[in-house]
């Protein structure tokens, strides 16, 4: 129990290092506040245009402290809601698709990803820009 405690401690604290963010980020907040199908699906499409961007790095040390904090919060994980969240993930490539009227696999995604974490969008808490 102590040594889960400390990791926790250790994952929050190095949230706040380097990446966009941290757990008391609202961005954060509603992320965790998304169903588990809609919070992974965000995630997948976070990773997914992190990797189509070199300008932009996935923060999975954060990643790893929202998971930590929805187990703990007697939240559902991706193991048990893989197929819902592959159905979400298909709607939001789709919604973002058609927010930048373009196809999913067209997008420039580092001027989305520029556009999202303006906008403070749940997948802006999850990505961050080098440098």
């Amino acid at each position: 129990m102590r040594k889960q405690f400390l990791i926790s401690v250790g994952l929050v604290l190095l949230a706040g290092c380097g990446g966009s963010a941290n757990l008391d980020d609202p961005r954060t907040a509603e992320l965790m506040a998304l169903s588990a199908p809609e919070h992974y699906a965000v995630r997948t499409i976070a990773r997914e245009m992190v990797g189509r961007c070199p300008a932009y790095t996935y923060d999975e040390v954060l990643a790893s402290a929202i998971t930590n904090e929805r187990v703990k919060n007697g939240q559902l994980v991706a193991a048990q809601v893989r197929e819902a969240a592959e159905l979400e993930t298909d709607v939001k490539r789709r919604s973002l698709a058609a927010k930048y009227g373009t196809s999913y696999s067209r997008l420039n995604t580092c001027t989305v990803l520029d556009d999202e974490t303006a906008r403070r969008t749940p997948v802006s808490v999850l990505v961050y820009k080098r440098g």
